[in-house]
């Protein structure tokens, strides 16, 4: 037995060498990219974090990431004169952030997803965003170094605290445009400010900043073209109904003057399509807990919960109903995955559809939403300051 194990050990050994082994220091580390269009030429930026200053211990003014811009007939064609300007092999294997200008995303998608999906180095994980504005990678950010570091925190921050972003990999991208019963919905980006101070040290110095980039709602598509935004509430609908949430708050009003504002948690959807009654029943569930109320009104009768919850239910059935409606009649698109839903539970009734669903189907359905989340929490107060 000890001869087997001698043989084994020198075996594994051998195994651990990487198969497409190269110096770090002979590439050019990818962050972020971003691609436009410019004069019907594609514009391809690109972030590459500086290796010197993630080595330099001192504080020297070295940039912390290098940004590289150039335009082209083609999108290899952009990245082949980056490559002449670099010093160093691009390296995308670490890549955050891809950002696709709205431009591109109305009519060329399709060749952005395809030219990604080619590359053999990068890895399928990275999140992309719909940009409203170009630039936006070149911004310089105070509290995270990397800009496409930063871009990924507030996104991830965004969607779990408030709930107006959804996190989409290129990978979920890839399998929704496949799929022929999704469509597309994806975070969008907007740089606000003065672009021209936003890419300077400047930027970095001044308490109140020059320059930001901010999420800005979801972009949505129809056929795998980008047709609008959902902003705010809507945005938040959409993450409802497709259980991306993890926290995010209710204001419901009691009255002219008086509302009170819940933490949901724990939320779940469910939903249930009924082609026969042409009905899409949306079941929402979870926790909440009571953090703002302005109202004269004793928290520690059971009765008030009560009405309090009640009136909650009712703020997010009206919400999430009205936001569906208008979206749907504005845009005519199924982002809500109603038809794959269909689909997954009504696999030998396909035949009863018609073909064009966002067309002839999708209008015709009526919503009903059921509510049924439980405030369990009320904050430090039980009882609150104000009494009846």
């Amino acid at each position: 037995m000890k001869k087997i194990y001698l043989l084994i050990i020198p075996i594994l050994f051998s195994l651990t060498g990487c198969y497409n082994y190269r110096e770090l220091n002979d590439l050019a580390i990818v962050s972020g990219i971003s691609i436009s269009m410019t004069d019907n030429q594609y514009e391809v930026m690109v972030e590459v974090v500086n290796p010197k200053k993630q080595q330099d211990a001192t504080g020297s003014d070295e940039p912390d990431f290098i940004i590289y811009k150039k335009k082209a007939n083609s999108m290899q064609q952009a990245f082949r004169e980056i490559v002449e300007e670099s010093p160093k092999k691009l390296y995308t294997a670490h890549l955050n952030i891809l950002i696709i200008d709205e431009s591109v995303a109305k009519k060329n998608l399709k060749d952005i997803l395809d030219f990604f999906a080619r590359e053999p180095e990068i890895r399928n994980e990275f999140y992309v965003l719909i940009g409203k504005n170009n630039n936006i990678l070149s911004i310089t950010t105070p509290l995270e170094n990397i800009s496409s570091k930063n871009i990924l925190d507030s996104l991830k921050t965004n969607n779990k605290y408030l709930g107006y972003a959804n996190l989409i990999t290129f990978h979920d991208i890839i399998s929704n445009y496949l799929n022929p019963y999704t469509e597309l919905a994806i975070s969008s980006i907007k740089m606000i400010g003065n672009e021209e101070k936003g890419d300077t040290i400047k930027n970095l110095e001044d308490t109140e900043r020059n320059a930001a980039s901010i999420i800005s709602g979801i972009a949505i598509f129809k056929n795998n073209q980008l047709v609008g935004y959902l902003e705010n509430e809507d945005a938040l609908v959409y993450n409802i109904v497709l259980g991306n949430t993890n926290t995010f708050l209710i204001k419901s009003n009691l009255n002219n003057q008086h509302y009170i504002v819940n933490e949901i948690f724990r939320e779940k959807t469910k939903i249930n399509i009924n082609i026969e009654n042409k009905t899409i029943t949306i079941k929402v569930s979870g926790s909440a807990s009571l953090v703002e109320e302005t109202a004269p009104i004793n928290l520690e009768k059971v009765n008030t919960i009560h009405q309090l919850q009640d009136t909650l239910n009712n703020t997010i059935e009206e919400l999430i109903n009205n936001s569906i409606s208008n979206t749907i009649n504005k845009y005519h698109t199924d982002i809500y995955g109603f038809q794959e839903e269909f689909y997954h539970h009504n696999p030998n009734n396909i035949k009863k559809l018609d073909k064009d669903w966002e067309k002839d189907i999708l209008p015709t359905l009526t919503i009903k939403v059921k509510s049924n989340i439980k405030i369990i929490e009320k904050g430090n107060l039980n009882g609150g300051l104000y009494h009846e």
